[in-house]
């Protein structure tokens, strides 16, 4: 028995202006046929756990193509349909296959196409015919009807940090052998909530996503039932398909089900709060208690498409005279005027290059420390083996402690990034990381405390600020009238 696998998966912010290209593909992740399965085998990606479970199970694993790049702005139109062109030629003309396994992110954006990940699935359906289709699914997923209804199971992660990766690839591929060797697909349901939260307020440890996975946890033992999935949505990708989905597969009652589900998300919508500091706050309260404190700018999160080179937080900390910090900034340009110099001692404006509202540039003075070409394999428990490419490096040791300036943006998903370039990060007073959630998988078993910060970026945490052109109405808390809002819960529970 053959699996095919393969993917396209971005994480879009549409209001972020660089345009993701192909080559941010070839950067990141961007392989084909048996490459996928030897660059991917024995890492915690989806791929990666299905690959694992397809061994298992004596079954071959076939690489089709998997495109993967750094969450940021749209997509490109022409890189898309290169990509989705060669999946469909190797799934076409390649070795019989029995089933596929697609890694697919669910916030994706790309330019004249819609819908893209239902898209995939649909010429991948047209191609290969009625095999059994399983699909992966990032948490922040905007998840639709159209790819829920093409796709035979999905399978969404359930953590966040983004922890259980491998784990949804191989329970996807144990669903399409499932359907391989029965014969038989559940039926599925997804219901679409008006409802729009920010990362920082969908933790999994944290209410209500804890409350609302274990809801779905407790589906998934319900006999019947294949998969159920809760999915937050990702309020920076301005589509149609916006807002939190939920999501059952079952051999009877999927509907149900889900709006059982639905319904106990719906009422703890008022839940989705975090609350903010300003960066001066923040920054004064470093030196109150033991360290390292995380101060979380969450505008600037890389992780969700903001560049990774606002200045906000280090210019809070210089005025509190805070030191002992460590901060990664993004700035090709900070870099090259670095490497073009000699001496071990620098004066550089730093950050803020890629808009405005991200600057003012910071002045990074001290010694530095020059890294030509870092490359390092995640340890950690997030995507585990990956390869990341941090391009050069300079490390200047200024007054509010190290400023490590990157050529490529990093995301901190892993504290390996500061190791490889001889940081220590366990021993700093502060460290700014410029995620969300998805920091406290590297830093968060040794840091003291966090502090999220209200800063200027591309991921604001009030969604009011971001300018919406053509977004779905009503969206809660955008659009709150206690008419809808109770007209819906009848929806969800019409016997309550």
């Amino acid at each position: 028995m053959r699996i095919g696998l393969g993917g396209i998966w971005q994480e879009t912010n549409t209001f972020a202006p660089q345009v993701t290209t192909l080559e941010d593909f070839r950067r990141y992740q961007l392989f084909e046929g048996p490459e996928l399965v030897s660059a991917l085998a024995g890492t915690g990606t989806e791929l990666g756990g299905a690959i694992g479970a397809a061994r298992f199970h004596r079954v071959e694993p076939v690489g089709l193509l998997f495109g993967a790049a750094l969450p940021a702005g749209t997509v490109d139109r022409a890189a898309f349909e290169t990509m989705l062109a060669a999946v469909v030629e190797r799934a076409r003309h390649g070795p019989v296959l029995d089933g596929l396994v697609l890694s697919l992110h669910g916030a994706m954006v790309v330019d004249g196409h819609p819908d893209p990940e239902a898209e995939i699935v649909a010429v991948l359906r047209d191609a290969l015919g009625s095999l059994p289709i399983g699909v992966t699914l990032d948490y922040h997923a905007n998840a639709g009807e159209r790819l829920a209804g093409l796709a035979d199971v999905l399978c969404g992660y359930r953590s966040y940090p983004h922890t259980d990766m491998a784990e949804r690839g191989a329970e996807a591929l144990e669903a399409v052998l499932r359907m391989v060797r029965s014969g038989r697909r559940p039926r599925t349901h997804l219901v679409k909530l008006p409802l729009l939260t920010v990362p920082h307020a969908q933790e999994d440890a944290a209410e209500p996503m804890r409350s609302i996975l274990a809801a779905a946890e407790a589906l998934r033992a319900e006999p019947g039932v294949w998969a159920a999935s809760a999915l937050p949505g990702f309020a920076y990708a301005e589509t149609d398909r916006l807002g939190f989905a939920v999501y059952v597969a079952a051999d009877y009652r999927a509907e149900e089900l889900a709006r059982e589900l639905a319904a106990t998300v719906w009422e703890r919508r008022a839940e989705f709060a975090a609350p903010l500091v300003d960066p001066d706050q923040a920054a004064a309260a470093v030196t109150q208690g033991a360290g390292p404190v995380v101060l979380v700018d969450v505008a600037d999160n890389v992780g969700g498409g903001s560049p990774g080179d606002g200045t906000a937080m280090l210019h809070a900390l210089a005025r509190q005279r805070v030191s002992g910090a460590v901060a990664v900034l993004w700035d090709p340009g900070a870099v090259d005027r670095i490497f073009g110099v000699t001496g071990d001692a620098v004066v550089v404006q730093a950050g803020g290059h890629s808009d405005p509202a991200m600057g003012p540039p910071f002045l990074a003075e001290g010694r530095v420390r020059r890294y030509d070409g870092v490359t390092y394999l995640r340890s950690g428990s997030y995507m585990r083996g990956q390869r990341v490419d941090m391009g050069r490096v300079a490390v200047v040791q200024a007054p509010i402690g190290e400023i490590v300036l990157t050529e490529r943006r990093v995301v901190p998903f892993d504290d390996d990034h500061l190791a490889a370039v001889e940081v220590r990060p366990r021993q700093a007073r502060a460290i700014v990381a410029k995620g969300a959630i998805a920091w406290k998988a590297a830093f968060g078993p040794y840091c003291a405390r966090s502090i999220y910060v209200r800063t200027p970026g591309y991921c604001p945490a009030a969604v009011d600020q971001l300018p919406y052109r053509d977004r779905p109405t009503p969206l809660y808390p955008l659009d709150q009238d206690p008419v809808w809002e109770a007209a819906l819960v009848k929806s969800l529970r019409p016997t309550d």
